[in-house]
C-alpha cells in the first residue's frame, strides 16, 4: 500500500456556539521522489473545535483513492487519544456509548471516521499546536481562514456527509468583538480600536496583544478538553 502523510486541525471561534473549520494537507511520496500534496478546508457556521477536528481527518482519509499506510499528525488529544488509548473500539462495541453508558459525543462523525480507519492503516500521532510546526501552522491557517470565509456550511449535529450552504454568515463572533461589557476578561482590545485614531505600529501592537492573548487561552481550552473527554473512556 502507499504511504501517505496527513496533517490536519479543526478551528472554532467562540467555541462551541460560533462559526469553525477544518484544514487538512495530504503528501504523498513517489517511487521517484516526487512529491504530491493537495489541501483541504471548508468552514461551518455553528460548530464545535472537536467536530472541526474530526471532520478534518474524515475529509482527508476519504479523498485517498486506494487504500494506504497513513500517519496522520494531529494536535487534537481529542482525535488521537481514542485511538491510541483504544476508546473508538470499545464505543463501537458498545453502540458509541462510554463506559458511564452516555452516548458518546459526535457519535455520527465517530461512525464516518472509523469508516475510513477500517479502509487504511493509519497510525496517529499528536503534535503541540501553536508551536511553531510548518505544516501544523499552515492547517491551522487553512482551518481558521474557512471559519472566517463567506462561504459555510450548516453543522447539523450529524455526519456532515451532504451539509448544506448557510444561508447568512454570522456577524459577531460571541464572546469576542460582540460589543459586550467586558471588564478584566473582556473584549477591550477590539472595542477600543477606532479607525483613523491610531498610527499602524499601534494597531500592530494591539493585534499581536490580542493574538497572546486568544493563544493563552486556547492553551487553556484544550488543557480543560483533555481532562473533561479522558471521562470517555
Amino acid at each position: 500500500m502507499p504511504d501517505v502523510t496527513i496533517f490536519t486541525d479543526g478551528a472554532a471561534r467562540g467555541n462551541p456556539n460560533g462559526p469553525g473549520g477544518y484544514g487538512a494537507i495530504v503528501r504523498y511520496t513517489d517511487a521517484g521522489g516526487k512529491v504530491y500534496e493537495r489541501e483541504y478546508s471548508a468552514g461551518f457556521a455553528v460548530t464545535t473545535n472537536n467536530r472541526m477536528e474530526l471532520m478534518a481527518a474524515i475529509v482527508a482519509l476519504e479523498n485517498l483513492k486506494v487504500a494506504c499506510n497513513v500517519t496522520l499528525y494531529s494536535d487534537s488529544k481529542y482525535l488521537v487519544d481514542a485511538y491510541n488509548e483504544g476508546w473508538v473500539w470499545y464505543w463501537r462495541e458498545h453502540g458509541y456509548r462510554n463506559k458511564q453508558g452516555d452516548t458518546v459525543k459526535n457519535a455520527e462523525l465517530w461512525k464516518r471516521l472509523l469508516e475510513q480507519t477500517d479502509r487504511h492503516e493509519v497510525v496517529f500521532e499528536w503534535v503541540k499546536g501553536h508551536n511553531g510546526h510548518p505544516e501544523n501552522e499552515r492547517c491551522d491557517e487553512l482551518a481558521t481562514s474557512a471559519a472566517d470565509g463567506e462561504k459555510l456550511y450548516t453543522d447539523d449535529g450529524g455526519d456532515l456527509r451532504d451539509p448544506e450552504l448557510y444561508v447568512e454568515k454570522p456577524k459577531t463572533v460571541p464572546g469576542l468583538g460582540d460589543g459586550s461589557a467586558d471588564g478584566e476578561n473582556g473584549n477591550s482590545l477590539l472595542t477600543a480600536y477606532k479607525p483613523g485614531t491610531m498610527s499602524r505600529e499601534e494597531l500592530f501592537s494591539m493585534i499581536e496583544a490580542l493574538r497572546a492573548r486568544i493563544d493563552a487561552e486556547m492553551e487553556i481550552l484544550e488543557q480543560m478538553e483533555e481532562e473533561y473527554y479522558s471521562g470517555e473512556e
